[in-house]
Formats: structure tokens, sequence, C-alpha cells
């Protein structure tokens, strides 16, 4: 006997099937029996279709290196009647934060020669976001976890590469030959929609004939920027954005949002909007209200990503299991032990005749030190610099506390052996529409037992989920208030709308909290008034991190870094190559 709408309506809801209006109405009528529902097949109905939400999930696990309450020790300066002298050696270079742009100062200066500089920082490894984990031999990228194949202007990355044997040649046209171990294993991605799995974070094929459409446009106008240049010959949108064109016209697209961008042009699909949130969340934790127009298009006409230029532009995702942590440890392999001093809050930067004295607090011993440098470079967040850095101008202080940072958590999940799911192969990148988060991705996706399809073996997944409403502050507070269980909830809420039989799965979920993960590209900002001040040298102090080009990407964070680097070799007389 068929089921009555109202009877299948409600049999749905009480089962908790995933369907639209369109589902309901082509499966709904004229069907009988337990026919097919929708887009949904007979195994998919009887296998999930009785299954249940759990109301709470109950699932071990920790917060991992939650360092907020030292950190924020910084909200009250330290009188400088406390801070101890100096004492030990003179340092060329002290640079403050171990993060990319750190790290990547490091890289230069030893090339350069310069051996003795010391970086300090508050975690237990170096890397800031590009940290990593281990668990049962799994690497795992705690957050930062890929990168693009740089475009050919782009030397000082390209130079990295080289040197870690990322980049193995040249082609003719400039472009680089990527080592193939680095690039990410197909199936690469998939995006899980309307209870079942696409192969692609594209949901166009769920959407109406008017979707398609503006999705085309959409893409042919991102494709225009791709291949368009400024007044002056560049590039509109490269990466780094420093090899890009400083056409004024370009460079106004930052003074609207990427939201204000699309409604100009006529773009008004539920679709189109949940892909460039996504977009839009997974690059700068924001939505496209929030985000500069200029930084939403630099996200996809920067990488050349599009059907048929593969041939002229070879662009390829670069991965790691332990995601950006290799290129941390390939650039710091030829640091010496006295190069890095970790656990180290530095909490004063003073500036005399002599250089630059750094103050720091030894978190295990709390002990306070202070240490000598010719120069140095302030690689931290700038909202940081504000509290530490004694005398800075008043223009460059307004400079930095117009910086704002998203918070996000990401999470360790420890899998027995991965979900199987129906007609789809599990993929690097992980993807639900219309979730909060932005997926998960797979640490062990590069190996052979994973591209061998074995799914008898346990793993870790690092899901992300970024705190992207407008109310940073709010965001922060409950990233930092909410304990362990509270996370876990969201996180295994959305895990089981992908696979219902997650909660069998999976053995624990470590969180990491990061309070100010990357600078927020708000409208105005990347190209606003304040863009020099936050890259002006202070005295002997230079400084570097993304927030300076205003872009939390890898690639900004490196030529950041290097470029502070070759500013400080200039100014000590030191000769070197130049990267930038």
């Amino acid at each position: 006997m068929p089921f009555k709408h109202s009877e299948l309506r409600n049999y749905l809801e009480e089962t908790q099937i995933p369907v639209t209006r369109r589902d309901f109405l082509l499966g709904g009528i004229g069907l009988t029996g337990l026919g097919l529902i929708g887009s949904l097949s007979w195994k998919h109905f009887f296998q999930y279709g009785k299954a249940k939400k759990p109301s709470h999930f109950s699932v071990p696990g920790s917060i991992v290196d939650d360092d907020s309450q030292v950190g924020h020790l910084l909200r009250q300066p330290f009188r400088d009647d406390i801070l101890p002298k100096p004492s030990g050696k003179t340092f060329p270079v002290v640079i403050i934060g171990g993060g990319v742009a750190g790290v990547s100062a490091g890289w230069k200066l030893r090339r350069a020669g310069v051996k003795d500089f010391l970086i300090l920082d508050l975690a237990e490894q170096l890397g800031g976001t590009s940290t990593a984990g281990e668990a049962n031999g799994t690497k795992f990228p705690w957050a930062a976890h890929y990168i693009n194949t740089p475009p050919p202007e782009a030397r000082c990355i390209i130079e990295v590469l080289r040197d870690l044997d990322v980049i193995i040649g040249l082609r003719h046209d400039g472009w680089p030959i990527v080592n193939p171990g680095h690039i990410v294993a197909e199936p690469e991605e998939r995006l899980f929609i309307n209870g079942h799995w696409l192969s692609a974070i594209d949901p166009t094929p769920e959407g109406t004939t008017y979707d398609k459409k503006v999705f085309r446009e959409f893409d042919q106008d991102m494709q225009r920027w791709m291949l368009h240049k400024g007044r002056d010959g560049k590039r509109a949108f490269s990466i780094p954005m420093a090899y890009g064109s400083q056409d004024r016209d370009i460079l106004a697209l930052d003074q609207m949002s990427m939201r204000e961008y699309i409604s100009d042009k006529g773009w008004h699909s539920p679709q189109l909007d949940w892909y460039l949130n996504y977009c839009c969340k997974d690059d700068y934790c924001a939505l496209i209200e929030d985000t500069s127009a200029w930084a939403g298009i630099h996200y996809h006409a920067c990488r050349y990503y599009a059907a048929g230029l593969q041939d002229r532009f070879p662009v390829d995702t670069l991965t790691w299991p332990e995601g950006n942590n290799f290129l941390i440890k390939g650039m710091a392999r030829n640091f010496k032990p006295e190069n890095v001093r970790l656990n180290a809050l530095v909490v004063a930067v003073r500036q005399d005749a002599e250089g630059v004295l750094v103050t720091f607090l030894d978190t295990k011993t709390r002990d306070l030190k202070t240490l000598q440098g010719e120069k140095a470079i302030f690689a931290g967040h700038k909202n940081i610099a504000r509290y530490i850095v004694r005398n800075l101008p008043e223009d460059q202080n307004e400079a930095f506390a117009g910086c704002v940072y998203s918070p996000w958590l990401t999470a360790a999940i420890h899998f027995k052996h991965l979900p199987e799911t129906q007609g789809s192969e599990t993929a690097w990148d992980n993807v639900m529409f219309g979730a909060n988060s932005v997926g998960y991705v797979l640490a062990d996706h590069q190996s052979n037992a994973r591209q061998d399809n074995r799914h008898d073996q346990p793993t870790v997944a690092t899901f992300y989920l970024p705190l992207y409403d407008r109310d940073v502050r709010a965001n922060r507070v409950e990233l930092l208030s909410r304990g362990h269980d509270h996370w876990v909830q969201k996180i295994m809420s959305e895990l089981w709308e992908m696979h219902p039989d997650i909660e069998t799965l999976v053995e624990k979920i470590d969180v990491k909290k990061i309070g100010h993960a990357m600078i927020r590209p708000k409208p105005g900002f990347i190209w606003g008034e304040n863009r020099m001040l936050r890259a002006q040298r202070f005295g002997h102090l230079s400084f570097a991190n993304a927030d300076t080009p205003g872009l939390p990407l890898f690639e900004e964070a490196c030529f950041s870094g290097i470029s502070a680097a070759e500013e400080v070799l200039r100014a000590l007389k030191i000769s070197f190559v130049e990267s930038c």
C-alpha cells in the first residue's frame, strides 16, 4: 500500500533522512511501497533510515597546548623597573615569534651565513598555525595543511621549495616542476550534500538551472581575473601578493565586500553564496559580508585553478601528512639547538644605543631574562606588539590596533578505521554542504595504504571549525570558555550527518584552541592607508607576519619573514642573494 504524502513526510522527519522539497515532490507523487525516495537509494534507505542522532556523544579526549592563560599575561604591560638587565652574549638578530614568518626569517639568515641568531617562541614547537601532532605513527596537521604550486614570479617561495626538494626544476616558461610525491593524491576532495557525496566541492549538480548559470558566469569572471594584468604589466592577483599589480582600479576592490561584488554582478544564488562563504571561511575565517572583495577574488584568481588552463599554468595542491609543518621542519633543519628558545613568552622589547633589549618569561621556570640583540625581527601578531614594544609611534600603534584576528578550533579525530560511505571513496578533503565547519582532512591520505583504499586501519583526521561571526571577541570568549565536551558535541553532530555510524568508529577527539589564528582581511584593510605602517621598521626593529600584507597564507608569511630578514641583513651590512 503506498504511503500518503503526510505519512511519508512524518516518516522522513522521524527517521531524519535528509530530503529536499524537490525530492519530496518528485519522490512522493505516485510512490508505491518503498520505491526510490528522491535521490536516496534502496540501500541508503534501509541502512540509515532508522538511525537516530544521539542526544549526546561520549567521546574521550583533551584540550591540547592551551597557552591562552599565559599569553594573556601580556594584557598588562610589565613595568620597566622589574625587567632584568641583559646577560650573556649579544645576538646579531633576535627573532620574536617562531611561526612561519619567524622560521622563514631564520632560514634566510642561515643561508646568508648568520649562524648565531635566536628565535623566541611561547609554544613547545616551532610553526605557529603550522604545527603538527602524531598518533600511532601517523603525523597530522593541527591547522595549516597545504600550499599551491607558486607562479614563476614568486621567486622567494620557489627558492624555499627548491631548497626542500619540493620543486625539482623549472620549465622553459619558468613554471616550477614539482616532485610528484608532494602533490595531493586522488581523490582530492568530495562534498556531502542532500544525503550523498559528490566528487568535488561543487554543489552545482544539485542546483537549479539558474544556479548552474550563475556558477558558469562566476567561473568565467574568475578566469578573466586570473589572466588580467594591470596597467603596470603585472598580474592582477599573484601569490605572494607583493608580486601582483598595484593598479589602483584593481586595488579599489579592497574597499568593497565580496557580498557587494557578487550582488553588483546580479548573482543571487544560495549555492554560490554557500560556496563563496566556504572559500572565505577556509582561507580567512570570515563570511563574504566581512571579506574584502579583493581578498575574495584573490582566493580564486591567484592560483590559476581553471579548466583548460592546466597546460599553460600547471598548478597543483601540495600537501604532506603533517601539513605545512613539513615546510617548517625543512626550513629549520639547519638550525642549531641554540638558535631556538621555546616556552619563551616575550614581555618587553626596548631599544638603546646598542640595539634591542628583549625580555622574556620562561614559562617553565617563571624566570624573567633579558637578551641583547643588534637587530630584532618582530614576527608575532601586531596586536601583541602593541603591548610589549616600548615607545611604538602612535600612528603605527593605531595601525596595529586595526588588525582583527579570527579564532579557530581544530580537532584531531582518532578513528579505529575510516567510515565506509556508499558510492564514494574517502577523499583527502571531506566537506559538508551547509555546515559550520570546513570539513576534515585525512592525515595518511598520501600513504600507499590509503591509496589502496584500505579502511581497516586506525587513522587520524583533522577537523576544522572556524569561528567566523562578525563579533570576533564573542567568538573568542566562547572558544576559550567552553570545555572539551561542548566542542565534541558540535564536531560529532556534523560528522554524524555524513557518517551515521561515526560513534562506533571514533576512539577519541583532542581539540586545539587558537584564539588569534589568522588575520581577517575585512574590506579596506589590505590596501588601506595603514598598510605601509604594518611593515615599517621602528629603529632596530623590523616587522614580519602574515598580518603585514594582510592575507593569512603560508606564502604571505614566508615572504614577509624573508623580506624582514633581508632588511636586517642590509642594516648589518652582510652580503646576501636577494630572494624577494
